[in-house]
């Protein structure tokens, strides 16, 4: 791996990136939602360290386990010390344990009345529907259906 710290122990936006995988437009939003503070140069560049790097990589982690950004700001603290805010932590565990498991219930309830829909009107789970061209624009335009592609979490 290159070497991307400057003699003084830093690094730039780009190389952070690198290094975590993390996009610099998501640097740029974590810094915008306080969750990295990074150094200036004197020209305004963003600076940042190993202490920094470490950080978007549990930053990371949290998003994965789908903490948003405000309860990432106030887990980030509780992290640095896991002992002394346990009970901090386990809350916002299993909050959001018990969220994803709402969720989940709600996902497995519209799949089965899916599968019911789809039993009564004798659709197979592998039943290709077309349209066929036959010039009735206004029939095949109503046909278009606009399907919900919402964050299920913003519910």
């Amino acid at each position: 791996m290159a070497d991307f710290f400057n003699e003084d122990g830093c690094m730039r936006i780009g190389e952070l990136s690198t290094r975590t995988g993390v996009s610099v437009r998501s640097l740029r939003y974590y810094e915008q939602q306080l969750l990295v503070e990074p150094q200036r140069t004197s020209a305004g560049h963003r600076i940042y360290s190993i202490e920094d790097e470490h950080l978007v990589l549990q930053i990371q982690d949290l998003f994965e386990a789908g903490f948003c950004s405000s309860v990432i700001r106030t887990l980030l603290p509780a992290l640095l010390n896991p002992e002394r805010d346990r009970d901090l932590i386990l809350a916002a565990v299993t909050a959001a344990r018990a969220r994803l498991e709402s969720e989940k219930e709600t996902v497995e309830a519209e799949l089965r009345q899916l599968k019911r829909l789809g039993d009564r009107y004798g659709l197979a789970p592998d039943t290709h529907v077309t349209l066929q061209d036959d010039g009735h624009e206004s029939f095949t335009a109503a046909l278009t259906i606009a399907f919900d592609h919402r964050n299920r979490r913003l519910r």
